[in-house]
């Protein structure tokens, strides 16, 4: 049998499919070697294109970081849409969502550490737009809650904002320390101030609410 017949059959692609095999591959590669020590080729290689190929999709590993915790976010978006499209049932729908926000960083805590501990500023802005889209999200329900009387707040998008963005602080610092995290205590902690930040009833602020 001669090379050329050996030689691995090439696949024909789509260019959507070429840019999803690269974000996957990537993430492997930097699980495994970290974001500084990856090489555009290596991650070229782990996405099955050629290195000429990687630039027809991203200007750097910086940009492909970016795009990596963009589907990370995305997915967690698609959670949220769902969590809170699925009632009205208020407070207990929004602490389903925040078991969920704490449950989704911990399973991903690699990631977390390559994206906070080694990417650059372009990579990083990525990450606190795609954040940002999930905070407008959560504030869009915590605003019509606050309208129906439910959560009470003098500026309620703006306490959103900053809930949010102490839970997101706790768990990176937590994901970055490398430290043993215990989901249900964080889930406790973060409810705890959710509820006395959007005046949740005494009663039920350290309290598991029942599903509807």
């Amino acid at each position: 049998m001669t090379p050329a017949a050996t030689r691995r059959k090439r696949v024909a692609r789509s260019p959507e499919d070429r840019r999803a095999a690269l974000v996957r591959g990537a993430a492997k590669v930097f699980r495994e070697k970290g974001f500084a020590a990856a090489t555009i080729a290596e991650l070229a290689e782990a996405g099955e294109v050629a290195k000429g190929t990687f630039y027809l999709y991203f200007d750097s590993k910086d940009q492909l970081l970016g795009a990596i915790w963009e589907e990370y976010v995305d997915g967690f978006l698609r959670a949220t849409r769902e969590r809170l499209e699925e009632s009205e049932d208020w407070w207990p729908t929004l602490d389903r969502l925040l078991r969920a926000l704490v449950e989704h960083a911990v399973e991903n805590a690699a990631l977390h550490r390559i994206v906070y501990g080694s990417a650059n500023a372009k990579a990083l802005e990525l990450c606190r737009s795609s954040n940002r889209r999930v905070v407008d999200l959560v504030g869009d329900f915590v605003e019509r809650g606050a309208r129906a009387g439910v959560f009470e707040a003098c500026d309620p998008r703006l306490v959103c904002r900053m809930l949010f963005y102490a839970a997101d602080g706790l768990l990176d610092d937590m994901i970055s320390r490398g430290e043993d995290i215990d989901p249900e205590a964080v889930v406790t902690a973060v409810r705890e101030l959710t509820h006395r930040g959007l005046g949740g009833p005494p009663e039920r602020s350290g309290a598991t609410p029942a599903a509807p």
